[in-house]
């Protein structure tokens, strides 16, 4: 009965195919898809494509892959496919929610050790050892890796670069990091340029503007992602980042201390001078960069990629590429910022690296590395533009947590500012589920 409607229509109909889970299908992406019943109690989640799209038949098993054709160029995901966009989406949440945390706890032991304390040591040894606790940390995460065998997937014994046995092992996949870690100099170089630039800013203009000015790297974190990446950006997303940035320049201005005048030097700062221009120039720039410097690392991080030997002839060709691991490429950015920050450390401190540690000093060392490893998975899991959201709504958490234990102001406008924050965070999630309904929206109507 249904080959003779589907006739009468001018189509031709094909039976019902059954999905990995033994579950019927739709004859017809023309017709409302219905959700069917499987032995493993799930739903079937169908998405439609374009013919041109659609899979061709290849002799390929359905169990190698977690979509399945359907009929007209129907293409099914199998439960297991939104099982893993979920575990994707929950990853993300874990790792942007524990960077909020660390990031509040990393500026409120700084806080204590340096204003409460009074703690004298080398700022850039601290930057310098961070940067080696990562580095090392990543190498054990990609020797973990290499011995269990599961880099994309590959045996050990059958990928050249991963077999232990092979005289390569993790020495030459190391020494291969290292080779291709130039392009990971940029980010390293423009952090450097965005530490110095900030000195002669905060020489001309005082810390309630200078950290006012920092708060709209949000706005340059998604400037450059629309240029340099190309995602896209909706109205709805600039609104709610705008007033996200009123917010935080609200609770930061509020929270800085007051510039005095009662002299003509800083009478001078407050106005509308050629050095205070300057000073603003500065903090423009290093907040420019800033954004820059996010979007190149999740450039590198999610589309940089290396020449590797063939798997399967190790002498052929250096053309077969392959994308380096988060792990490589913290690795790569932690060797580039050492040969930044231990020279400058050992000037600075006359080859006594360690002079005035304490463990507290140590803790801030380990928060700063565990930040670094945190940015890099939320920028592989999400990115750059939700990893600053996330450090925004910790502004939020570290001004109600100093107050508590610092007693830092929390009066009526820096209130209002983490309200603010508050409510454009949830607006931002919100935004991205509308844009991805409506995505999915539009697919199925173009399908």
């Amino acid at each position: 009965r249904r080959a003779a409607r589907a006739g009468k229509r001018g189509r031709v109909w094909d039976p019902p195919r059954l999905d990995m889970f033994g579950s019927g299908v739709s004859e017809s992406k023309h017709r409302k898809q219905q959700p069917s019943a499987s032995t493993s109690g799930g739903l079937l989640e169908v998405e439609a494509i374009a013919d041109g799209d659609a899979p061709r038949g290849g002799g390929g098993s359905m169990s190698s892959s977690p979509h399945v054709s359907g009929a007209n160029g129907t293409l099914l995901r199998s439960p297991s496919a939104s099982k893993d966009r979920r575990d994707h989406a929950l990853l993300a949440a874990f790792f942007l929610a524990i960077l909020a945390v660390e990031n509040t706890a990393s500026m409120l032991a700084r806080r204590y050790a340096v204003g409460v304390l009074k703690l004298q040591f080398s700022k850039n040894a601290v930057l310098a050892v961070n940067e080696l606790m990562k580095m090392a940390f990543s190498v054990a995460m990609e020797a973990k890796r290499i011995r269990e065998g599961s880099r994309d997937g590959v045996s050990p014994r059958r990928h050249p670069i991963l077999w232990r046995g092979n005289s390569g092992g993790l020495r030459a996949h190391l020494r291969r990091v290292a080779r291709h870690s130039p392009r990971m100099a940029v980010p390293a170089l423009v952090y450097l340029v965005v530490n110095l630039i900030s000195y002669p800013a905060l020489e001309r203009i005082n810390a309630s503007v200078f950290t006012a000015i920092s708060q709209l790297k949000v706005l340059a974190t998604a400037f450059f992602a629309v240029v340099m990446l190309g995602t896209p950006v909706s109205l709805r997303k600039w609104r709610t980042l705008t007033v996200m940035v009123l917010g935080v320049t609200l609770v930061s201005w509020q929270s800085a201390p007051a510039a005095t005048s009662g002299n003509s030097g800083d009478a001078a700062r407050t106005g509308v001078s050629p050095d205070y221009l300057f000073g603003v120039a500065c903090a423009l720039a290093q907040t420019m960069l800033s954004g820059f410097g996010s979007i190149f690392f999740e450039l590198v991080l999610k589309r940089g990629v290396g020449p590797v030997l063939d798997a399967a002839n190790p002498s052929a060709s250096t053309h077969e590429r392959e994308k380096f691991s988060v792990w490589d490429r913290n690795v790569q950015l932690a060797l580039w910022s050492s040969a930044i920050y231990l020279p400058a450390a050992w000037l600075e401190t006359g080859g006594e690296l360690l002079r005035g540690w304490t463990p507290l000093v140590w803790l801030i060392a380990m928060l700063h590395a565990s930040g670094g490893v945190l940015v890099a998975l939320s920028v592989l899991y999400s990115s750059s533009v939700t990893k600053t959201v996330a450090v925004c709504a910790s502004l939020v958490l570290t001004t109600v947590l100093g107050n508590a234990f610092f007693g830092a102001p929390l009066d009526g406008p820096i209130a209002l500012g983490c309200g603010v924050v508050i409510l454009s965070v949830f607006a931002y999630r919100d935004d991205c589920e509308v844009e991805e309904t409506l995505a999915r929206l539009r697919a199925d109507r173009l399908a």
